[in-house]
């Protein structure tokens, strides 16, 4: 057996090991793998190899099923005297005008809520815009629960602007949770500290730096670093985003993920496409 096939078949059985041969397109993203093999030194391969058991793929059944799980959860724990629920997207307020994840999520979770049961009265409403929340039109800590809500949450920066312009609002101040299907560790962590409740599925750790120790800790950082030497305009992303080392694709693969994973690398002048090419 030649040493790519090797190397493929270990691609193809971390496939088959999270079941990912279920998800439409598997194909497409194991020949890019398999295109990777052909470009990388075999200490990359291997370091690609062992971050990809580590990787979480979402398929859209894996979004409704954890969106439904989490909706639950608010719903049995924050909404036991209340009967409206407001949702509002993890945002910049300079990408009010776009549309973001978050609000993908707000519509699947308004679809999901009619299937919970025991939670007939309580009411959804969809915020997508800053000015909306400066109304009076509800009642926080009365009758109403504000949730912020997004698929995922890397560095926490997003976050962090969102709840500085929200928080303008005396009323919602200190008075609302947060819902993601995962989160970065770091990331919960500080935002738990500063008391705001997080609902999630997953919490996600650094790819590299929470799972190899010295020396392995230093050595995987070199190859890493000569694999994003490959990828053009990557400087900002270097890690991923904020180098949150992330290893996650969604609907879209956030830009915390290691680039390798998303970002095309160039070889002879030629592109060679990332399995969960990001655009």
């Amino acid at each position: 057996m030649n040493n790519k096939l090797e190397k493929l078949l270990k691609f193809e059985s971390i496939f088959e090991q999270k079941r990912w041969t279920q998800i439409n397109g598997y194909d497409e993203k194991l020949d890019r793998f398999g295109s990777l093999i052909d470009v990388l030194k075999e200490e990359e391969i291997n370091l690609i190899i062992e971050l990809t058991h580590m990787f979480q793929w979402m398929s859209y059944n894996d979004y409704h099923n954890n969106l439904r799980m989490l909706l639950k959860q608010v719903l049995k724990e924050s909404l036991k005297n209340k009967n409206q629920l407001i949702l509002f997207p993890i945002i910049k307020p300079t990408d009010e005008d776009k549309l973001k994840s978050g609000h993908v999520v707000m519509k699947m979770i308004e679809s999901i809520k009619p299937s919970i049961s025991g939670f007939k009265n309580v009411r959804l409403k969809l915020f997508s815009e800053f000015k909306d929340i400066k109304s009076d039109n509800f009642q926080m800590g009365k009758s109403d629960y504000f949730i912020l809500v997004d698929d995922y949450i890397g560095s926490g920066k997003t976050l962090t602007k969102t709840l500085s312009k929200i928080n303008e609002n005396g009323s919602i101040r200190n008075n609302y949770g947060v819902l993601a299907i995962a989160i970065q560790k770091q990331a919960k962590q500080l935002f738990e500290e500063k008391g705001i409740t997080i609902y999630n599925s997953m919490i996600l750790k650094k790819g590299i730096s929470d799972t190899y120790i010295s020396p392995e800790l230093e050595k995987k950082i070199e190859i890493m670093q000569k694999i994003e030497n490959k990828i053009p305009k990557v400087s900002k992303y270097r890690f991923g985003y904020e180098k949150s080392e992330a290893l996650i694709s969604l609907m879209k693969t956030p830009n915390n993920t290691f680039p390798v994973f998303w970002k095309g690398l160039i070889n002879k002048g030629e592109e060679i496409e990332a399995p969960f090419q990001r655009y």
